[in-house]
């Protein structure tokens, strides 16, 4: 292994210290996402309706979709903060559930491989832009990627441990609960579960031989513990636990949720249209490079040291099958599923864990070999790993709006993908800007008008969100919108005509500006 593994094993402590130490001030310094408000203030509702044992209630959008577990919580533990604190304490929370996420992949991955190819795959996890920038901020997906790799864990703990009674029960309660949260925030979210679920019984009933009557017993439990906390949180079918949830389900398979819109390598599409490489090609351009190399020499590496990848590790075709599947199983679900997409593959952060398997997989093979290849390959790895550490802290706190050198010239990356589709920068934006009107009269594109109204407050105090046609100033992102000028997708940036007065700016991406309006 190279002097630089050494070293980072070494200093091993320290390092995941400052690495959860980044997390947090990531999570303290940005921006309020576009949606957290809402998300909050349902949590708010519904934690103050449990415990006011049905007394309290009050209505909010779209509340069928919604059992808000996880977000009750959030709000219960977010009470633990001063007021002024409120959005730094949710975000302090998700991040917390993000971290976890990545240790419940180093967990699997102890278990199927081994601990060396645990760390890596979790270092690796860690570094991925579009999975780390959304800890924070991300009170949906983040919370599915925890849910999944957790759920996995104590199936895995389930198959190997399963013969004591208490401790079946047990891991059967955990799971249960982390298929409600899941399933809390994403009615869809099992359906995420159903390869795992199909290698699971393979599992059992071929391999391990486990007693039909126990496994069948064992999945009553399940669906009945699962239902019960599901439905507790579940506020809108409180009235009838039976037909409500069917209802429900069946109403959130026909609404187009979401941004309408999407930019997808410099072409425009409905979100409800997206080509079916939609996913890999998101892969390729916002995965970092050394991410990106790791896979291309993957295919070689692994097949040299097939023999001994099984000698090693019981079950490792099973194994590397079930990753790919899982990687492909999304795209395999847009094929046959018209389903609104958005957001890069923000939908996906529950698949973005496995991402990180066969790179590490392949680290450990080649720093295993004395091959003059693989001497080549450390050194390639090491230079591409050390200029994305470069990449990765100049993006901070804005890391899912990243795009790797395959996206092209960095002023011209506005046009290939959306970035600050979060808005999150709104908030460095706007207080770092000095405009020097008595009032300013603005108006937004590509944000949310509430969140940049409570920044302007907060900076000039004389404020006014209006009509176009009022305002001297726009705040915008490059977000995609229908144009109506041109009567087709187009974005932000594009749309209006206006003079560049103060923009934040990260990696040479312009990620949201203030223009004074032509």
């Amino acid at each position: 292994m190279s002097k630089f593994f050494k070293i980072l094993l070494k200093h091993e402590t320290k390092i995941k210290y400052l690495l959860i130490l980044y997390v947090f001030y990531c999570a303290i310094i940005i921006g309020q996402s576009w949606d957290e408000g809402y998300y909050h203030k349902i949590g708010k509702i519904n934690l103050d309706y449990l415990l006011s044992f049905g007394l309290l209630e009050n209505d909010f959008y779209s509340k069928y979709r919604f059992s808000t577990l996880y977000w009750s919580f959030s709000s219960l533990m977010s009470q633990l903060f001063p007021k002024s604190f409120q959005i730094e304490a949710y975000h302090l929370i998700n991040a917390t559930f993000g971290l976890l996420a990545i240790f419940g992949l180093y967990k699997i991955t102890r278990i199927i491989l081994n601990k060396e190819i645990a760390k890596i795959s979790a270092l690796i996890l860690f570094f991925i832009p579009f999975f780390f920038g959304h800890l924070a901020i991300n009170s949906k997906d983040t919370i599915l990627a925890f849910s999944h790799v957790w759920i996995i864990y104590y199936l895995l703990k389930y198959i190997n441990k399963s013969n004591n009674l208490n401790r079946r029960i047990y891991t059967i309660l955990k799971l249960s609960v982390l298929c409600a949260i899941g399933t809390g925030i994403q009615l869809l979210f099992l359906g995420s579960m159903v390869p795992i679920l199909i290698l699971f019984l393979i599992n059992i009933v071929f391999f391990k031989k486990k007693s039909l009557k126990i496994v069948f017993l064992d999945i009553f439990l399940f669906l009945i513990f699962f239902y019960s906390i599901l439905i507790l949180f579940w506020v809108d079918t409180h009235n009838n636990i039976i037909l409500q949830p069917i209802n429900f389900f069946l109403k959130s398979l026909t609404i187009d949720a979401g941004w309408p819109f999407n930019l997808v390598n410099g072409n425009y599409f409905s979100s409800v249209e997206v080509p079916y490489g939609y996913i890999l090609i998101n892969y390729f351009y916002k995965l970092p490079e050394f991410v990106v190399f790791l896979y291309l020499i993957s295919i070689p590496v692994i097949i040299v040291n097939l023999k001994k990848l099984e000698l090693l590790f019981n079950n490792f075709k099973i194994i590397i099958t079930f990753i790919l599947f899982s990687l492909f199983y999304p795209t395999i679900v847009l094929i046959f599923i018209h389903y609104a997409i958005y957001d890069g593959v923000r939908l996906f952060i529950w698949s973005m864990p496995y991402l990180a398997i066969i790179p590490a997989i392949t680290i450990f093979l080649i720093y295993q070999s004395r091959f003059i290849l693989s001497k080549l390959a450390q050194i390639t790895l090491l230079f591409l790993f050390l200029f994305h550490i470069f990449n990765f802290l100049s993006i901070t706190p804005y890391h899912y709006t990243y795009l790797n050198y395959f996206a092209g010239p960095k002023n011209e990356r506005y046009k290939r993908f959306e970035n600050d589709y979060w808005s999150t920068s709104i908030k460095e934006l706007i207080l770092s800007s000095n405009l020097q009107d008595k009032k300013i009269n603005f108006y937004t594109c590509g944000i949310n008008s509430e969140i940049a109204k409570i920044y302007m407050k907060l900076k000039y105090g004389r404020s006014e969100l209006t009509g176009l046609d009022k305002a001297k100033y726009i705040v915008m992102t490059n977000r995609t919108i229908f144009s109506d000028k041109e009567k087709k997708i187009s974005n932000c940036y594009d749309e209006f005509s206006f003079k560049n007065v103060h923009e934040v700016k990260r990696n040479g991406v312009v990620l949201s500006s203030i223009g004074k309006i032509k």
